[in-house]
């Protein structure tokens, strides 16, 4: 799709327009907490280079890079985390944090990666990034991956999580975000993002977040799910 080269503001209403479109009737019906059009990442995030641009170029060899060096270890610790599981987080949250102990957070957080997953995926279809292997068959992925590869979805719901985590456990905070970023740059490794994929995973999580944090009905079951989390950790209510 071609824009007029002259009207900046004629490119940012198409863009508002195609991401909306991707968004259907169903998707609102199916939201548990955020309705996709209270979002527009088409709007705030920057596009993705074009894969032959000296960006797109230094991109790829990023995912080149990371791919010559990664190791065994590392390599099944990113296949572990192709999961979309807030239980990712055990590591650091620490003994209890399992989903045996916490039904309620549980489904709290799936439901918020649903809801996030159907703001995400139309910006992934709008931007329409090839995948590094699409673009250089020298790319070894260690993980499946479909679609288009901006904004990184896993490297979003890693943030989502990440950021509730935080705000119910703040005791925890630095070591669940560097578990993000951490869980961010396995994307990388598995050689199916590259790293602009995963910052703009990390904004859509946070914008994502800032609208949940400030709802008043998602503001309820997140203190439901917070005294869980901390009580089966145990750590005393704050």
């Amino acid at each position: 799709m071609r824009f007029p080269e002259t009207n900046a503001f004629s490119k940012v209403l198409l863009a508002a327009a195609t991401a909306t479109a991707f968004m259907t009737t169903s998707d609102a019906a199916l939201a548990r907490y955020l309705d996709p059009s209270q979002v527009d990442l088409v709007r705030i995030l920057a596009p993705p280079p074009a894969p032959q641009s000296p960006e797109g170029k230094a991109e790829l060899e990023a995912v080149l890079a990371v791919q010559r060096t990664r190791t065994d270890a590392e390599v099944k610790r990113a296949q572990a985390d192709d999961e979309l599981s807030v239980f990712r987080y055990a590591d650091v949250m620490g003994a209890g944090f399992a989903a045996e102990n916490l039904p309620f957070a549980t489904a709290f957080f799936k439901d918020v990666a649903a809801d996030g997953g159907r703001v995400v995926n139309p910006t992934r279809q709008h931007f329409n990034r090839p995948r590094p292997v699409a673009v250089d068959k020298k790319v070894e992925p260690v993980v499946n991956a479909n679609g288009g590869s901006y904004p990184s979805g896993t490297a979003a719901f890693a943030y989502e999580a990440a950021i509730l985590l935080a705000n119910m456990v703040p005791e925890k905070a630095p070591a669940i975000f560097a578990r993000a970023a951490d869980w961010g740059r396995n994307r990388v490794i598995s050689g199916v993002h590259y790293p602009g994929d995963v910052e703009a995973g990390r904004i859509s999580g946070s914008v994502i977040d800032n609208v949940l944090l400030h709802d008043a009905a998602f503001m309820v079951d997140f203190e439901k799910a917070k005294a869980e989390v901390r009580r089966a950790i145990g750590i005393p209510q704050n």
